[in-house]
């Protein structure tokens, strides 16, 4: 194996592992009037945008006091300040944080409106920060020799032992190190972790160890932090939290993690993290099983309808009839229509309405126009909501363009709506016409968050779940009229999803006494009645004439239930009065330096890895390092080894400028013996490649329509070749091309690849721009749809030509790689069944058929030991193509296959798809039957 082979393996792998752990992504792009600042405090840098200033020193502030609060448990910190940048390009709530390049977080400034876990917080940018900054003192700890060996390498992900360890962990220790139940806020503190917890009890006594390590689409989603979160809290009741950080410190020094982790649990905890695990599942059972056996014996819920899903479901009523967006991680989501069959009601069927995708929410008018909002990816990096008209009649109208209404209500009136947003962190509330006419109706201050709500049937007011600084979530009506708001409500529990009834009374969610069950509140006089008495939670209520519509939190997932309401209890709201009165997250602000943002400060290389190649050919040695800017606008890479036999280099080097511009150059050698049994018969040829990209040039339709322009430079030379061969001049093609392409396909959860859509380009490129040993020009088209079958299973056909000039460098067809993933310089095309280059002109056509069945979801993995497995498929196609020169008659050449698809694990997050397939060439003099295995990198 020659040094070229060497140097990119190595860097495959560097580039496979940081990515892991998220190099930064770049900051969206498609705004003009950004001016990018910095404040510097004592231990952070912060980069925002110029117009959060207020929002900055805040967070610098937060920051500062977590930092003081969480130093003590880890017992150590960063050696340089922690960059954090802030931005407002999601509308949903989230954040990041890793240690390579260097320590970052990324704070998104959207405060959580739904109740998921997340909106149990003191104050949202707190609770934000605290859990990604427990992360980074987590991932950046060191001891001994990882402490040393950073002193020679620098940041080298391998001396960062606990990012080797199972996401339940990190995530889990973050959810805990978030919580303070004295206050009354975190996760661990909410009742949404205690209902997962309970169902996941009482239906099958928890997972196994096994399952957890290896969290990928199983229910419920996001098991890692729920058990992870538990786990911890177990350690610290059974162990204490100086052990827990005593344990976190001694694992700090372990150069092999993988290996280590049981050794250092038995030497701090006295037991293995299988052992661990089941004491720690007992713990589970006997702190969830009483109360869970009370709730069952008292279970009063709803008649299930034939719809479970991973998530709660988008849901609107009117006249009787339920709209639901039915998206079961398996099919394409679609908008359904429910309604009782016959006079009496007892049945009830589905009619499915139109295909959709991305919806947050919705609402039916009186002449039954469907408003949804959805939300949006857009080629800048922004995910926005959106809203959209449906009719049976007219089909969809988009009413708005980057407006960020999340939340949307008809007025009765049903030419305006009412929608909610969430921009620079504050709430807003707008008025909406059909015609796209839009004006803000009030404004939110800092820490107010407003989360779902309801117009009033006269469409003089609208009830809404608020959560108050330094309070919980309580429900509030504003006057339309004079914008006024009047608290209906003041308790520690969480209210939320009201719905008016048409006798005015507001029916909701909520939490009293630790479960989220269904209630009734009569605004006149502040008695409630309670509806249901589930076991898991009741969520999202809709009014049906006479009966309810709602979704029950269960072991599998969540159900659609009718139920007839009666009221099984009924008190007064003021007897459930309270209030948390948290402290203030900050007072005042921390000195704090502001500057113009620098991106050269971040970018300077962070660690360097060390590269050999030995071999009968090559002696080489070498480095590689990558980078980014903070904000993510520049990341680049680089390799490099000096062959010290041969005299001369092999360097692999990349840029990226945020997701437009792309550029990557590589220098790199081959040899080929020449089988004469002298010395030294062999000759090394050079290859000198270049790719210059720039993407969305133009964008369209949702951004899935995209504009692309290419060069790619490929120089091959003889470098080197025994005495009296001659080595030539070698050849030059440079291309420069343009390409349109189209991409709206779906991934699924619960599906093995694509789920359904469609890719198509067509490029255009010619070898007449720049200097080229060929000439002319090419073009090339593909399309591929892929179709959603019934389950998890899928069919794909696939067709792509192209045509060049007889001056242009032919297309070439055969062996088991190809080069159709490329969008530019692609002219190699796999045909499995046959030899490489098995046809070769300057034409070509190909065509695949392909069907892939779901066969079983294994999820586990094998202990602490860094392997496991996820989902097995198993798939079989048929291929046929040719290529030919003009004049020429070829026969086209068929091939069949078929190939067993299994989701390997390694590292616990990193899941490599592989296949295993054979394939049988079907011409009799050309083709072979061949096995073969391919793999792709999925994080």
């Amino acid at each position: 194996m020659n040094g070229a082979v060497i140097c990119r393996a190595i860097l495959l792998l560097l580039f496979t592992l940081l990515s892991r752990q998220g190099l930064a992504i770049p900051a969206a792009w498609d705004r003009t009037d950004t001016n990018w600042q910095t404040r510097t405090s004592a231990h952070f840098e912060l980069h925002y945008p110029a117009r959060y200033d207020q929002m900055a020193q805040r967070a610098l502030t937060i920051a500062e006091r977590v930092h003081d609060e969480l130093v003590p448990f880890f017992q150590q910190q960063p050696d340089e300040r922690t960059q954090m940048v802030l931005v407002d390009d999601y509308d949903y709530s989230n954040g990041w944080a890793t240690p390579f390049p260097f320590v970052q977080i990324r704070l998104f400034a959207s405060p959580a409106e739904d109740v998921a876990g997340l909106e149990h917080m003191d104050e949202w940018l707190h609770g934000l920060i605290r859990h990604e900054y427990v992360h980074i003192l987590h991932m950046n700890m060191s001891r001994g020799v990882t402490r040393s060996g950073r002193k020679v390498f620098g940041r080298l992900f391998w001396l960062f032992p606990h990012v080797f360890t199972p996401s339940m962990f990190t995530e889990g220790l973050a959810v805990y190190l978030e919580t303070n139940r004295k206050l009354g806020y975190g996760r661990l503190d909410g009742s949404v972790y205690a209902m997962q917890m309970r169902m996941e009890l009482d239906s099958h006594q928890g997972d196994d160890l096994n399952q957890v390590v290896v969290p990928l689409r199983d229910w419920p989603r996001g098991k890692h932090y729920l058990y992870g979160a538990y786990f911890w809290q177990y350690l610290a009741e059974t162990y204490g939290e100086e052990t827990m950080s005593r344990y976190l410190n001694q694992f700090s020094g372990q150069l092999i993690p993988y290996v280590m982790q049981n050794y250092v649990a038995k030497k701090v905890f006295g037991k293995s993290f299988p052992a661990l695990w089941n004491d720690y599942r007992q713990w589970l059972l006997a702190s969830f099983t009483p109360a869970t056996e009370t709730l069952r014996a008292r279970e009063i819920s709803g008649d299930a309808l034939p719809v479970l899903s991973n998530t709660q479901q988008v849901t609107a009523a009117a006249q009787g009839s339920l709209l639901q967006v039915i998206d079961n991680g398996e099919d394409r989501a679609e908008i359904s229509r429910w309604q009782p069959d016959g006079p009496a009601g007892n049945g009830w069927s589905v009619q499915p309405l139109t295909a959709t995708k991305g919806v947050t929410d919705a609402d039916i008018a009186a002449d039954g126009t469907l408003a949804v909002s959805r939300l949006i990816s857009h080629a800048s990096g922004r995910d926005l909501n959106d809203v959209f008209l449906w009719s049976t009649d007219s089909g969809w109208k988009r009413i708005s363009k980057d407006l960020r209404l999340r939340k949307i209500r008809w007025l009765a009136d049903g030419q305006q709506l009412i929608g909610s947003r969430k921009v620079h962190g504050l709430s807003e509330l707008w008025r909406l016409q059909r015609d796209g006419d839009a004006s803000m109706l009030w404004q939110g201050g800092d820490q107010t968050v407003l989360g779902s709500f309801d117009v009033a049937p006269d469409g003089q007011s609208l009830v809404a779940s608020v959560k108050r600084p330094q309070q919980g979530w309580n429900l509030e009506r504003l006057d339309l009229g004079t914008l006024r708001w009047q608290a209906l409500t003041d308790t520690r529990a969480t209210e939320h999803q009201p719905e008016f009834l048409p006798d005015g009374r507001i029916l909701y969610s909520a939490d009293y006494d630790g479960v989220f069950n269904l209630y009734v509140l009569q605004p006149a006089t502040g008695m409630v009645d309670q509806w249901t008495q589930v076991v898991g939670g009741a969520f999202q209520p809709r009014w049906l004439s006479d009966q309810v519509a709602y979704q029950d939190y269960t072991s599998e997932g969540y159900q659609l239930k009718i139920l007839t309401p009666r009221a099984l209890a009924s008190f007064s709201i003021a007897s459930r009065q309270g209030r948390y009165d948290y402290p203030p997250a900050v007072s005042g602000v921390v000195p704090s330096e502001r500057s113009d943002y620098s991106p050269w400060p971040t970018l300077a290389p962070k660690y360097w890895l060390p590269l050999f190649s030995f071999d009968d050919y090559s002696s080489a040695l070498g480095l590689a390092t990558s980078g980014n800017d903070a904000v993510g606008r520049h990341t680049y890479s680089i390799a490099a080894l000096w062959d010290f036999k041969q005299d001369w280099a092999d360097v692999s080097a990349s840029y990226l400028y945020d997701n437009r511009w792309s550029l990557l150059w590589n220098r790199t050698h081959s040899y080929t013996d020449l089988n004469t049994g002298l010395d030294d018969d062999y000759y090394a040829k050079r290859e000198d490649l270049l790719i210059v990209r720039r993407d969305h040039v133009l964008d369209a339709f949702e951004d899935q329509l995209q504009l692309h322009l290419g060069l790619v430079a490929d120089h091959e030379k003889i470098e080197r070749a025994p005495a009296g061969i001659d080595r030539g001049e070698g050849y030059e093609e440079t291309l420069a091309g343009v390409a349109l392409s189209f991409d709206n396909r779906e991934l699924y959860r619960n599906v093995p690849g694509i789920g359904w859509g469609t890719y198509a380009d067509l490029v255009y490129e010619t070898n007449d721009v720049l200097n080229s040993d060929y000439d002319g020009y090419q073009w090339q088209a593909s399309v591929k749809h892929t179709f959603d079958l019934p389950g998890r299973n899928t069919l794909s056909l696939g067709l792509a030509g192209g045509v060049a000039e007889r001056t242009a460098e032919p297309f070439t067809l055969g062996g088991n790689n190809g080069e159709e993933a490329l969008l530019f310089g692609r002219d190699q095309f796999a045909l499995p069944g046959y030899e490489d280059n098995v046809q070769i002109g300057h034409k070509y056509y190909n065509g695949v058929l392909r069907v892939n069945r779901f066969l079983t979801r294994v999820e586990r993995n094998w202990g602490m030991i860094p392997l496991g497995l996820g989902d097995i498929s198993l798939g079989a196609w048929a291929q046929t193509a040719s290529a030919w020169f003009r004049g020429q008659q070829r026969p086209e050449l068929s091939a069949v296959g078929a190939e067993l698809g299994i989701d390997v694990v390694l590292g616990y997050n990193l899941v490599l798809p592989v296949s295993l397939g054979v394939a049988r060439g079907l011409d009799e003099d050309l083709g072979e039957t061949k096995g073969y295995l391919r793999t792709a990198v999925f994080f």
